[in-house]
Parts: C-alpha cells; sequence; structure tokens
C-alpha cells in the first residue's frame, strides 16, 4: 500500500515538474516571439523613417537640380535667343525703311524666346512627375540633353508598360538623374543609351554611355559619392542598383526595382 502511495507521489512530482518545464519552455517562446516580434516592428518603422527622409532628400535635390539646369538654359538658350531679338529690332530701327523679313526674324526669335520659356516654366511644376510615367520623364530629360547637340540619346522600351508606385518613381528618377549628370560632368561621353525593360513583377533600367570610364575604386572614394547614393537608394526601394565601368570605353549602370 506504502509503495502505492509513493508511486502516485512520484507521478505527481514528475508531472509538475514536467508541466513547469513545459510551461517555461513555452514562456520562452512567446517572450522570443514577441521580441522577435518588436524588433521587427522597429526595422519597419526604421526603414520607413530612412525612406521618408530619403525621398525628401530627394525632392529637394530634385528641385535644386531642375533650378541648376533653368539657371543653364535661360543662360544659354533664352538669354541668347532675346539678344539676337534686341540686334534685329536696332537694326530696324535704324534703316529708313521697314525691313519686313528682318521683321519676321525679330518676331520668330521672340516666339522662340517665348516657347522655351513655357517649357521652363512647365518643368518648374513638380505636379508633372505624377502626370507623367517614369518612362515620359526620362524621354523628355534625353531629349533636353539631346537639344544641346553634345551628346545624343536614345531610349529603347521592352515589355509592356507598367506604372511604378509614385515614391519609387521619385527616388528612381532622381537616381537616373544623378547618373545622367554624371555622365555630362565627368564622362566626356557622345552618346547615352537608355534601355526599360518592363518584366512581370519588376523593371529593369539600364543606362549606358560611351564616355572615358572610371575605375571601380572610384566608387568608395569621396567623388563617388553619387554613384554610392545610387546604389543605397536602389537598396531602400527594395531594388539594386549594379555599376560596371571599363577606363576609356564607358559606363553602365543597371537599376532594378519591383514596381510596388
Amino acid at each position: 500500500m506504502r509503495d502505492k502511495y509513493e508511486e502516485v507521489i512520484i507521478v505527481i512530482i514528475a508531472g509538475t515538474i514536467i508541466f513547469l518545464v513545459l510551461s517555461a519552455i513555452l514562456i520562452f517562446i512567446l517572450l522570443f516571439y514577441q521580441k522577435k516580434k518588436f524588433q521587427h516592428r522597429e526595422q519597419l518603422v526604421d526603414m520607413e523613417k530612412k525612406f521618408s527622409e530619403e525621398l525628401l532628400k530627394s525632392q529637394l535635390e530634385m528641385q535644386e537640380q531642375t533650378f541648376n539646369t533653368i539657371s543653364q538654359e535661360i543662360h544659354d538658350n533664352v538669354g541668347q535667343i532675346l539678344s539676337l531679338a534686341k540686334v534685329q529690332l536696332n537694326i530696324i530701327g535704324q534703316n529708313n525703311t521697314l525691313d519686313k523679313t528682318l521683321l519676321a526674324e525679330a518676331k520668330e526669335s521672340v516666339s522662340k524666346a517665348l516657347n522655351d520659356l513655357r517649357d521652363i516654366a512647365k518643368s518648374l511644376n513638380t505636379d508633372r512627375l505624377k502626370l507623367l510615367s517614369l518612362k515620359e520623364i526620362i524621354e523628355k530629360e534625353l531629349q533636353r540633353i539631346n537639344n544641346s547637340g553634345v551628346i545624343k540619346t536614345c531610349i529603347q522600351i521592352e515589355g509592356k508598360e507598367q506604372q511604378i508606385q509614385e515614391n519609387k518613381k521619385l527616388i528612381i528618377f532622381r537616381m537616373l538623374q544623378e547618373a545622367l549628370q554624371n555622365v555630362l560632368k565627368h564622362s566626356k561621353a557622345k552618346s547615352i543609351d537608355v534601355h526599360f525593360n518592363y518584366q512581370p513583377d519588376h523593371l529593369i533600367i539600364k543606362m549606358t554611355d560611351n564616355g572615358n570610364g572610371f575605375d571601380k575604386t572610384f566608387i568608395n572614394k569621396n567623388e563617388g559619392l553619387g554613384l554610392r547614393n545610387i546604389i543605397n537608394r536602389a537598396l531602400l526601394i527594395g531594388g539594386k542598383a549594379n555599376i560596371h565601368s571599363v577606363i576609356n570605353e564607358g559606363t553602365s549602370i543597371t537599376i532594378t526595382s519591383p514596381y510596388a
């Protein structure tokens, strides 16, 4: 009888120990899960904060670049056209008879200056980025560069065009704008080719120039800050950027990004 009583006691104690161990394991798992969940939430908040900061930074950089471009275009294009119109009008004023041909040329110069100023005014409107697709925005940038006559540009489209998330579109545009400025300032290239490849779930953009290229260690130096920004921004929007360059052969930048 006593042996049975001891066995019952042992079973109760063993059961209690097992219960306590299982409870401890369960509590540990729950605490571990909550900790992971909290860390994940913190990471998401941190990513959202970084994304918002990068978005604002990109907007400010785009505005600064736009103002620089506008200033240059007013000085180089509109200023010269209006100077020509002024000369033409002065000649007309000095003549005793009205030169209708010269008057028509002066009117044409003023009209061209007005058209250029309208285009510049449109470029100041940031809402145009919302109204246009990424492809259309880049086409306009390339056309502007092409009109300068210094560099020949070309754009190719592969696949069916798809809309990309608005905030991502802005950051990608800033990345491409940064890349284009690097080409204009440093590469001494004669041509720029941009290729849009619309895949089912992501977009691939490849920009290639035939400039002087650079050594890959350039990216790690202070001078390569713009290129590092492109790489970091691609990671921030869930994509990636690959930069390949060969001295005296040119540079290619490939940006891959999901649509959403």
